[in-house]
């Protein structure tokens, strides 16, 4: 197949906006990022925070299995009549925790910029465990779970403390790296201009709104059962932009590994071009 073919035909399938062909879209570049993540265990790669890096690419891979199998509905019946419905409030709860995983991948493991990722990684697990274990309270400190936590932040203390960063650190820079308020030392829309993905932040609090006010869930409610076409619209719309997050999840993190003549070169030309395109819109 030629290469303005299959551009074309990409093109052709990115725009086609019905639920069930942008499904099949995410569908398989969610397979593909799942063979990518495979490649680092076959290949034997190994670098500190590998773990890590893992967690956050199969949460990735795992938010767009949920959001695709939401995206069929499911019947209930009533009265022997069966009724179709569409969540389309878990769609948008995913998808929100979608962005966040994408962000904290992007701003740990993908980005270059002036803080060290290795400061980067330990304030994250550190802002982390000191939220876990400000939960347990009530629990004695010898209580396992609760011991396991404490050491495991005691070590990363630590590892922290052996950082050249926070020992140049001035004292009230190191009271922020060991109690840090957040996990992250840049803010959301830094990062989203570094990621070159567009601005996810209207979108971001789009969908925190209507997971967090009750009186817009039952509006949207309404809405689903009165227009089901206007919500697989609305499910088609999320669908695309968990494929533009995957799409560049697996061009960054095929280039950052070095893996990307393995798996990745075994994908069919179509999908390569979809890629490339979902790359590039809305990017700045």
């Amino acid at each position: 197949m030629t290469e303005p073919n299959s551009r074309l035909k990409a093109l052709l399938s990115l725009i086609d906006m019905s639920l069930e062909n942008q499904r099949s879209i995410l569908i398989e570049l969610n397979s593909l990022l799942a063979d990518c993540t495979q490649d680092l265990f076959d290949l034997g790669i190994k670098f500190e925070n590998a773990g890590l890096l893992e967690k956050l690419l199969i949460q990735i891979i795992k938010h767009n299995l949920s959001i695709a199998t939401l995206s069929k509905g499911s019947y209930i019946k009533i009265r022997e009549n069966e009724l179709m419905m569409d969540d389309l409030t878990a769609v948008y709860s995913i998808a929100r925790l979608q962005i966040e995983t994408f962000v904290n991948l992007s701003y740990l493991f993908f980005l270059e910029f002036e803080i060290s990722q290795e400061l980067r990684i330990s304030i994250y697990k550190i802002q982390g465990l000191n939220q876990q274990i400000s939960l347990t309270s009530k629990h004695s400190k010898k209580f396992e779970p609760v011991a396991k936590m404490r050491n495991e932040l005691a070590e990363e203390l630590k590892k922290l403390r052996n950082l050249s960063e926070f020992k140049l650190a001035s004292k009230k820079e190191k009271t922020k790296y060991t109690k840090p308020r957040y996990a992250r030392l840049k803010k959301p829309d830094e990062i989203y201009d570094m990621i070159k993905i567009g601005d996810l932040s209207k979108t971001h609090s789009l969908y925190s709104n209507h997971i967090h006010s009750e009186y817009i869930s039952i509006r949207q409610l309404n809405s689903a059962i009165q227009n089901t076409e206007q919500i697989s619209n609305s499910i088609s719309t999320v669908i695309i932009l968990c494929s533009r997050i995957t799409s560049l999840v697996i061009t960054n993190f095929t280039s950052k590994y070095e893996i990307e003549n393995n798996s990745f070169s075994k994908k069919s030309d179509i999908l390569g071009e979809k890629i490339d395109a979902l790359n590039k819109m809305y990017g700045k």
